[in-house]
């Protein structure tokens, strides 16, 4: 149906694809493993779910004093039986124990999960006769509009699409967001304080403060879409000049390792600022890391985690009920509580260490234009920076 070949990326070590090399690529400053296709199996146990504990799903030491999250839970929807593949462009630490909580509420259910990085899903899904997935789960909206724009996936029912907030959703239906992140810049507290930071992308590349002492990870996908909504935002000529600057007059580093490495150099005091996404100190840079936002600009734009139905499916109904199940209640706290992400549904909070999302001032853009990363990535390279 879409190609001529049925040959499968083979396996590799596991990485973290979150801000991978995937290459689809008021004020707000406040504080905030196994690789290729493999059967998720039962493990509802590690998520201390025994018969007198809550069915809501995430780490217990943020689930403690959190009100109970609203929305639909799983138990209101529609049964999942069959066989699912699904293909993950995040990884399995990030929402493995997820995936194996869902498949052990139906007996009838098993799900298969090919983690991989976004890039070589898409170029596995271009290269099969006809793809086994039945879901594509993607870190960044570009993958999923890629697929949706080359005719590889199905609208979405209006009960799903539904449930979603404004601006996480594909406004044609073929994508849902499951998580939002936002840009943010990372500061080592020993350095700044938030209030003495700029809420201005623009200024990080004029603020003689910065010179010799900012980081940022020019070969993630994430960063990349940065850069797009920043040329879509603000103009390529603009956006030229903001890297020219940043390069030349305060001699940005480019991360030896990534936004997870970036975070990391941030908080040992190798450098005392970087630009990244706003849930790194999750698992980084400890006490020492703050976290600052820029107001209504492309240093304050978000993206979004989140899935769609592949048209190859035999079983689209289920694929678009398992999306749906991504959207619950139990599911959207699991990933508020475990990821740090913002949840997309009403009635789940984001963790107290991060400001409401009511307090956020993120620029209006469709995520759809994130799509074609051709013009980012050749503006990068003209300028040295990939």
């Amino acid at each position: 149906m879409h190609g001529s070949s049925g040959t499968r990326v083979p396996d590799r070590s596991e990485r973290d694809h979150e801000s991978g090399r995937d290459g689809w690529s008021g004020n707000r400053r406040r504080y905030l493993a196994a690789v290729g296709l493999v059967s998720v199996g039962v493990v509802s146990g590690c998520l201390g779910l025994g018969d007198d504990e809550s069915d809501v799903l995430g780490d217990p030491e943020y689930r403690e004093d959190r009100p109970d999250p609203g929305g639909v839970s799983m138990e209101d929807m529609p049964d999942l039986n069959g066989d699912l593949t699904i293909y993950s462009g995040r990884s399995q630490p990030r929402i493995g124990e997820l995936i194996e909580y869902v498949e052990a509420q139906y007996d009838d259910l098993t799900i298969e999960v090919r983690y991989d990085d976004t890039a070589d899903l898409i170029s596995t899904i271009e290269t099969e006769a006809e793809t086994p997935a039945d879901v594509f789960y993607g870190s960044e909206t570009q993958s999923m509009t890629h697929l949706k724009d080359e005719g590889y996936t199905v609208e979405l029912p209006d009960e799903v699409v539904d449930l979603v907030d404004t601006g996480s959703v594909d406004p044609d239906g073929h994508w849902t967001g499951f998580t939002r992140r936002f840009r943010a810049v990372a500061y080592n507290r020993d350095a700044y304080d938030a209030d003495e930071l700029p809420d201005d992308i623009f200024a990080y590349a004029e603020d003689e403060r910065f010179q010799g002492d900012i980081m940022w990870p020019p070969d993630q996908g994430s960063f990349q879409a940065f850069i797009t909504s920043m040329r879509l935002l603000h103009g390529e000529d603009e956006t030229r000049s903001w890297i020219q600057s940043m390069v030349d007059d305060q001699g940005v580093e480019a991360s030896p390792g990534g936004d997870s490495a970036l975070a990391q150099a941030v908080g040992d005091g190798e450098v005392s600022v970087g630009l990244t996404n706003h849930y790194v100190v999750r698992d980084h840079g400890g006490d020492s890391v703050g976290l600052a936002f820029t107001s209504d600009d492309a240093g304050a734009m978000y993206n979004v985690t989140g899935g769609t139905v592949m048209a190859d499916s035999d079983d689209t109904e289920t694929a678009a009920n398992f999306v749906q199940h991504m959207l619950s209640a139990e599911a959207q706290e699991y990933f508020a509580t475990t990821t740090w992400e913002y949840p997309v549904i009403d009635g789940v909070e984001p963790l107290a260490e991060l400001p409401g999302t009511d307090e956020f001032e993120p620029p209006e853009f469709d995520l759809n234009e994130l799509d074609d990363p051709d013009p980012t990535l050749e503006l990068l390279r003209e300028e040295d920076v990939l």
